[in-house]
């Protein structure tokens, strides 16, 4: 018989980061399976940011429930899984985990960023930590995107399940990508996304981008502002209005995907990650790559990105200079980035998933 499971949706209507996209698309692969019936918790008082809509075999169940009344109601016997159809296994799918019933919980650790260097989240840091750990000791199963972030997990829990890795998929990217107008009238340009805080340290490539020679290629930044992001958000509206920047705090897929398609290169100097997709999704459609050296970002590109020590201005504006001026070796990035993208599918992840789900069912 089908297995009825849950996820919690709420990232997939309220954010299009990472954690966002990672559940929109576990959700779409696991519907199009028949050993598991799909529902999809998604009470939030909060408007959605994305389309309301369920994945075609998947049961959204939204109603306007603030989040700070779920406590009451699971003392009352309505837990997250009850309100999402009476699941046999619930999915945490990110930081704020609602509060269970019956269901064996099954919980995904990202990242463990504000454990590694508390600065880069501030206050928020301690709530995270806290609530993280408190998730991880409930766990039926700890689910993780890469090998790093079980090792983090290990180290930051030891009695917690043994964390199990699943990559994320890359194929929700559209290959090809349809053409369209070059964005800058064939201006080259190199692509930064990601959220505006500290982790993904915009500064030290707005200083190596200040390095290359004229005339400078341009840098699209696409991400919202975050956190701890006063400084970071000002240096950027100053490098826009010297022409130095193209600042868009949001991108719906269609235009990030042509943006992507479009660029000489993606440009991530991001200090630590759970799992990566913007690189990712760059090696999809064959965009070469220059990221920190990270353990996180060896593990997913498997060398197939080009890496430089993180924090290094002249480094990271070495590695982007010889993309834009070696033609040879943009080409073998793309190469090895296409190959190695096809590596990460949404199905394999989905199937993977399913298993787990049938291990820790009652």
């Amino acid at each position: 018989m089908p297995l009825p499971i849950a996820l919690d949706y709420r990232p997939a209507l309220l954010s299009s980061a990472g954690i966002g996209r990672a559940t929109r698309e576990l959700a779409a692969a696991l519907a199009l399976r028949d050993d598991v019936v799909v529902h999809l918790f998604g009470h939030a008082l909060a408007a959605a940011r994305r389309p309301v809509a369920a994945p075609a075999r998947a049961r959204l169940h939204r109603l306007p429930i603030p989040g700070r009344t779920l406590p009451w109601l699971h003392r009352l016997g309505l837990g997250a899984d009850r309100l999402a159809g009476g699941a046999t296994v619930f999915h945490w799918t990110d930081y704020v985990q609602p509060p269970v019933s019956r269901a064996r919980p099954v919980l995904t650790v990202h990242d463990l960023a504000f454990v590694r260097d508390p600065s880069w989240h501030g206050a928020n840091a301690a709530v995270l930590r806290e609530r993280t750990a408190a998730a991880l000791a409930r766990a039926a199963a700890v689910v993780v995107p890469s090998a790093a972030t079980a090792a983090d997990v290990r180290a930051f829990a030891p009695h917690a399940p043994t964390p199990r890795v699943i990559p994320f998929g890359a194929d929700h990217v559209p290959t090809p990508a349809p053409a369209g107008a070059h964005p800058f009238a064939g201006r080259r340009y190199a692509l930064c996304t990601g959220t505006i805080e500290p982790r993904k340290d915009h500064m030290t490539l707005l200083a190596a981008w200040r390095t290359l020679p004229a005339p400078r290629p341009l840098l699209v930044v696409v991400g919202r502002p975050g956190w701890q992001c006063r400084e970071i958000t000002a240096a950027l509206r100053a490098a826009a209005q010297e022409g130095l920047v193209d600042w868009r705090d949001a991108a719906g897929d269609g235009e990030l995907f042509a943006l992507l398609r479009h660029a000489d290169l993606l440009v991530y100097p991001s200090r630590w990650e759970g799992f990566g997709f913007p690189p990712l999704e760059a090696m999809q459609l064959s965009v070469p790559v220059v990221a920190a050296d990270t353990a996180p970002m060896r593990e997913l590109g498997d060398g197939a990105l080009a890496l430089c020590p993180p924090g290094d201005a002249a480094a990271l504006a070495d590695a982007i200079a010889r993309v834009f001026a070696d033609a040879a070796h943009a080409a073998r990035l793309r190469a090895a980035g296409r190959r190695r993208a096809a590596a990460f599918r949404w199905r394999d992840c989905a199937a993977a998933h399913a298993a787990l789900y049938r291990e820790v069912a009652p």
